[in-house]
C-alpha cells in the first residue's frame, strides 16, 4: 500500500507538470502525452522501490529469494496453476471486452453520447476499486483458513465478505446516485454531455451492486479453486444479457424498446442487469459448493 501511495505521489505532480507545463523550469506542456509519460515515471519508480525493500527488507531474507536460484519446472505444479490461472485471465477477458464493446458500439451514436458514457464508465471504475479491494482481502482470508483445514471459518470469512462488500456498495452507488448532477459537472460544464450522462447514472446504482457482488463471490470461489464455472456464468451474462441485450435495447433492433432504454442507456439498463443475474447465479453457485463440499474432493470446478 505504501508503494501505491509512493507512486500516487510521484504521478499527481509529474502529470501536472508535463500535461500543463513548468515554463519556469523550461518543461513544455505535453498534454495527453505528458500524463502517459509521467504514469510511465511512477509505475518504473514503483518497480524500482519493489526491488529495494526485496533486497534490503529483513522479512524477506528467509525466502532468499535473490540467493536461491532458479529451479527446474515442475509439470504438476504449472499444471494446477494454469487450470485455475487460464479461466481466471479468460474471466477478466470476458469483463474488460464486454465494457469495451459497449464503448465500441456508442461510439456509433456520436460523440456526445460517447463523452456521456465515458464520465459514467469513469465513476463505475472508480467505485468498483472497493469490492475489489474487499474481494481479494477475502479471498486471501479464505484461502488461509482453507490451507489450515478450518472450513468452518473458511465459510464463515467467505459470507462476512460477501455481507461487507453488499453493504458498501449500496451505500456508494446510494451516495452517487443522490449527488450524481454535482458530480457529473464535475467532469464538463457542457450541457449535451451532462444531459446524456444523467440518465446513465441513474443506473449505476444497480450497475455496482451487481457489480460488487459478482466479483467477490468470483473472488471466493477462486479461493477454493472454482474458476471453470464462473467463467461461464460471466460469459452468459455479460456477453449474452450485456452486449447482446444492450445492442436490441440501444438500437431498437425488434422495434419493441421503449424511448427510455434507446441509446447509450439500454446498454447500461442491459449491462446492470446482466451484472445483477451474474451476482446471482454466482452466489448460488458458492452456496451450493459451501453446502455440498466434501473435503478434498474440489466440489463444483
Amino acid at each position: 500500500m505504501l508503494l501505491q501511495v509512493a507512486g500516487l505521489g510521484i504521478k499527481v505532480p509529474c502529470s501536472a507538470a508535463l500535461v500543463w507545463g513548468v515554463p519556469a523550469l523550461g518543461v513544455p506542456s505535453l498534454g495527453v502525452v505528458g500524463c502517459g509519460i509521467a504514469t510511465a515515471i511512477a509505475m518504473w519508480a514503483q518497480v524500482i522501490a519493489a526491488i529495494v525493500v526485496l533486497r534490503r527488507d529483513r522479512f524477506y531474507e528467509r525466502y532468499a529469494i535473490w540467493t536461491h536460484g532458479l529451479e527446474p519446472p515442475r509439470k504438476e505444479a504449472l499444471r494446477k496453476q494454469l487450470s485455475l490461472g487460464v479461466p481466471m485471465g479468460l474471466s477478466i477477458l470476458v469483463e474488460v471486452t464486454s465494457f469495451s464493446m459497449m464503448a465500441i458500439f456508442i461510439a456509433r451514436l456520436g460523440t456526445t453520447a460517447v463523452a456521456g458514457h465515458q464520465i459514467v464508465a469513469n465513476l463505475v471504475a472508480l467505485l468498483f476499486m472497493m469490492p475489489l479491494a474487499v474481494g481479494n482481502a477475502t479471498s486471501t482470508l479464505v484461502a488461509q483458513r482453507i490451507g489450515a483445514q478450518d472450513m468452518p471459518d473458511a465459510r464463515r470469512l467467505g459470507w462476512h465478505g460477501m455481507q461487507l462488500g453488499l453493504v458498501l456498495a449500496c451505500g456508494m452507488g446510494l451516495a452517487m446516485l443522490v449527488s450524481r448532477e454535482s458530480v457529473v459537472r464535475l467532469y464538463t460544464q457542457d450541457a449535451a454531455v451532462v444531459a446524456v450522462a444523467l440518465p446513465l447514472v441513474a443506473w449505476l446504482l444497480v450497475f455496482h451492486v451487481g457489480d460488487a457482488v459478482q466479483a467477490i463471490a468470483a473472488f471466493i470461489l477462486r479461493a477454493h479453486h472454482v474458476a471453470r464455472l464462473p467463467l461461464v456464468i460471466l460469459a452468459l451474462s455479460l456477453w449474452g444479457v450485456g452486449l447482446g441485450g444492450g445492442y436490441l435495447l440501444a438500437f431498437n433492433v425488434t422495434g419493441l424498446s421503449p424511448a427510455s432504454l434507446q441509446g447509450p442507456v439500454g446498454f447500461w439498463a442491459a449491462a446492470a442487469w446482466s451484472l445483477v443475474l451474474a451476482a446471482i447465479a454466482l452466489t448460488a453457485c458458492l452456496a451450493y459448493y459451501l453446502r455440498n463440499q466434501v473435503p478434498g474432493s474440489g466440489g463444483l470446478r
